[in-house]
Formats: C-alpha cells, sequence, structure tokens
C-alpha cells in the first residue's frame, strides 16, 4: 500500500505483509526493459500489494454466490469483502422508520469474524419507499433522494447511518470493527441508483462521512463509485469536494471488461485514473476498482474467447491495474465466476501467491504483441511478467532471469539466449538473486 501522503492507508490494508521491500540493483534493468511503455502513470512511492488488495463481492443473485451468508471454500480466498447487493442495503437494513432487520448483516459480520485477517467495505445505496415519495420498489428501493434532504443532511438517513455504525450482531461482532471501507453510493452517475443531483448527493453523505470518522476507527472513505468511465461525473464530483470541503480519502469507480480484452479496455482506466491526477488536490489519492467482472450483465467471459484465454484474461486484469497503481481490484459474483470454476480459482490462487508482498516498479510495457510488467517479489527477487494478448509467440527473456513460472504452478529453468513460447496466460520471469 502506498505512503507518503497516503500514509493513512498503510496500515489497515497491509495486515498481512506490512513491509517495504528494497529495490535491488536489477529493478533497473526492469525499468529499462518497460521503456518502450505508452502508459503512465502517477507513482509518488511503492505499493506493496497485500491480501485486502483482493476483493470479492458475496451475496443476492445466484445460490452459488455464497447463499446464506456462507464464506467462498474456493482455494481463491481474497482478503477484502464488499457488501453491495449482498442484501444489506439500506432499504433492506431499515425497512421503516427506526424499524431494524439485522439478521442477514449480522452473518456477514459473524462470517467475516470467523475469517480473519480480512478486511470489509461497505456501500451505501437505495432509499427506503418509507423515506421517499418518488417511484420505489420494495424490493429495490429507490434512486430518488430522501424526502426529508435539505442543504444539511437528510435526518432518516442520519438515523439509519447511526444506527449501522453502533450495531454489533448477537455474538459480538461490531460494525465498527469489521467494516474500514465505506463507499458513497452505488454509481451514482446512473439513474437507475441514484435520480438525485451531485450536490444533493453530497449533502446527504457529508454528515454520515463525520459519523464514520468518528464512530469508526480508522476508517476509509471512498468516492462515489462512478461507473462505464464515465470522467465528467467524476470530475464533477471531485470539482465539489474541493469547493465545498473533501470527504473522500480514496478515488473509486467500476469496470468491468464487457466482452473487451484487458489490453484495449484499460485505456478507459487510465482515463479515469488520469482524471484524478489531473484534479487539484487528487494527484496522490489512491485509487480503487471496486466492482469488475467479465460482463456486467452476465459476469461470464464471452463464448468469442478461448477458455484458456479467458482465465488469462482475469489475471491479466489484475496485473495491468496493480502496475498502474490500482489499491484493490474486486470482482463481483467472484464465487460464481471464479470460485465456482477450478481452473480460474486455482490461477486466481496462483496469481495471489505471486504478488502478495511484492510490488510493481512501474506499469506494463508492450513491444508488438508482447506485454511485460516489472516486479519485486516479496523475497526481493526480480520479476517480470509476459504474455501475448493475440497468442503464442517466441520471447527471449534477457539473461538474468534463472526460471520461470506458470499459473498451474510449474517452474522451469531457463537457458540464457533460449527464447520461450509466451501466450495469453501470463508467466513469471524470475531471477535468481
Amino acid at each position: 500500500m502506498r505512503l507518503s501522503v497516503k500514509q493513512a492507508l498503510k496500515p489497515t490494508l497491509l495486515f498481512a505483509l506490512a513491509f517495504l521491500l528494497a529495490i535491488p540493483a536489477e529493478a533497473q534493468a526492469a525499468r529499462n526493459h518497460a521503456s518502450a511503455s505508452t502508459q503512465t502513470a502517477d507513482r509518488t512511492s511503492i505499493s506493496t500489494l497485500s491480501p485486502s488488495s483482493f476483493g470479492f463481492q458475496c451475496g443476492t443473485g445466484k445460490p452459488t454466490n455464497c447463499p446464506n451468508m456462507t464464506w467462498p471454500t474456493t482455494i481463491a480466498q481474497p482478503g477484502m469483502i464488499r457488501l453491495w447487493d449482498s442484501q444489506v442495503q439500506w432499504h433492506l437494513l431499515n425497512p421503516g422508520p427506526e424499524v431494524y432487520n439485522w439478521r442477514i448483516l449480522d452473518g456477514y459480520l459473524d462470517a467475516i469474524a470467523a475469517h480473519q485477517p480480512r478486511r470489509a467495505m461497505y456501500t451505501f445505496g437505495y432509499t427506503p419507499c418509507w423515506a421517499t415519495k418518488g417511484e420505489c420498489n420494495r424490493s429495490w428501493g429507490s434512486a430518488f433522494p430522501p424526502d426529508d434532504l435539505t442543504p444539511s443532511g437528510s435526518p432518516s438517513f442520519n438515523t439509519f447511518v447511526a444506527a449501522l455504525l453502533s450495531h454489533c450482531s448477537p455474538t459480538g461482532h461490531c460494525v465498527k470493527d469489521a467494516i474500514k471501507y465505506w463507499e458513497l453510493w452505488n454509481e451514482a452517475n446512473a439513474p437507475n441508483y441514484w435520480k438525485g443531483t451531485v450536490p444533493q448527493l453530497y449533502q446527504l453523505m457529508a454528515p454520515a462521512v463525520a459519523m464514520v470518522r468518528s464512530k469508526v476507527p480508522g476508517a476509509f472513505i471512498l468516492t462515489p463509485p462512478a461507473n462505464r468511465g464515465d470522467t465528467d461525473w467524476m470530475r464533477n464530483w471531485l470539482t465539489l469536494e474541493n469547493k465545498n470541503g473533501r470527504l473522500c480519502d480514496i478515488f473509486s469507480f467500476h469496470l468491468y471488461l464487457q466482452n473487451v480484452s484487458p489490453e484495449p479496455r484499460f485505456g478507459m482506466i487510465q482515463q479515469m485514473v488520469n482524471l484524478k491526477n489531473s484534479t487539484a488536490g487528487w494527484g496522490d489519492a489512491p485509487w480503487m476498482n471496486t466492482e469488475t467482472s467479465f460482463d456486467a450483465a452476465t459476469f461470464v467471459c464471452s463464448r468469442k474467447y478461448p477458455p484458456d484465454d479467458c482465465l488469462g484474461q482475469m489475471v491479466r486484469w489484475h496485473l495491468l491495474h496493480f502496475a498502474y497503481g490500482a489499491e484493490h481490484l474486486s470482482w463481483f459474483y467472484f464465487n460464481t465466476t471464479i470460485g465456482h470454476n477450478p481452473d480460474y480459482s486455482a490461477a486466481y490462487h496462483q496469481m495471489m501467491e505471486w504478488l502478495v508482498g511484492g510490488h510493481f516498479t512501474g506499469p506494463c510495457s508492450s513491444t508488438g504483441n508482447i506485454y511485460t510488467c516489472p516486479f519485486i517479489r516479496a523475497n526481493g527477487h526480480l520479476a517480470m511478467f509476459v504474455w501475448n494478448p493475440s497468442g503464442d509467440n517466441s520471447y527471449t527473456p534477457v539473461a538474468q532471469y534463472a526460471d520461470y513460472k506458470t499459473l498451474s504452478g510449474g517452474t522451469t529453468a531457463i537457458s540464457p539466449g533460449r527464447p520461450l513460447t509466451v501466450g495469453v496466460k501470463p508467466i513469471m520471469l524470475e531471477a535468481a538473486n
């Protein structure tokens, strides 16, 4: 996690491997190797990856997606759970004035406590029907602001937030201890989630943010996460925070692959991050893509891609994010799309084994169809991720690399000067230092 101006973020995120690794001299060779990069990122410090850099959503939708607040049993175990579409939205927890139904939230609080160390994120959204005269569906709540919203906030929302922050499950597991990441209103740029104005959302959230900071030790506040690469909406939000008072610590957004390969799709990620970096006061803010998957409607990889490419895309999407400075990437319907696919879950687990405790030394770069991402592992060894999104191709690594590792867990020695075959599934080259 980031240090310097983001020093407050690091103690909470690095719960398993909290240390910075000295960069050996070989890292300069990795930087030179990446000099052809067409990407730029505001990298004011090294980001060490932790288990909580990897996230998942659990809950509503499919019986394969953690039914009844059960934890995924897959070998792939991300370090942060995101509670959205998990049946714990405002309208479901608070179905009437000062009436609360905590059963499902209690299940998650107990599950989180039973699977430590874990981090948790809560995303606000959906006004209860009793709190608004706007169009409303009791199953889904309303996208309209609460009727009692004024420039000073909403008493009905504030009452809910106060009750949420003070709640503990019957077994004694409390919100203030379990949930440290608070995301301000899901996809508020989309009218099916928010039909108010940007200033109205700020009015709604400002008092709630103050309560969260008061009641939750070490809390981190995330911006409302715009979806579909909506830089205009995010620009308006950041500008409003700069004008009326800063609320958020972390720049958050949602972007799915949408049946596009990670490499061309990543341009939209760069646009969002470049917006953050070019906005006064936000350049050093950490950033997260807190909801992603293959497709926002089906959540599965398109049949136009062969299975190996789908698996490779899952890993490549993560590598591109983390090499560009992402603090966190969260996979929606995780247990359905990854947990119930043995090949995906094994590859995800292997990816975490490679990355946790290490850090990228620069963004990924491409030369022709070959992509490379320079990395320093937790053991201090210089490494390089390599792939070709177009299919198998020959690649000759520099002499310092002693072996390469595959997502299936294999290790093969490298003969100096001998080419390797790289394809849609990334491999990791590793030096012997």
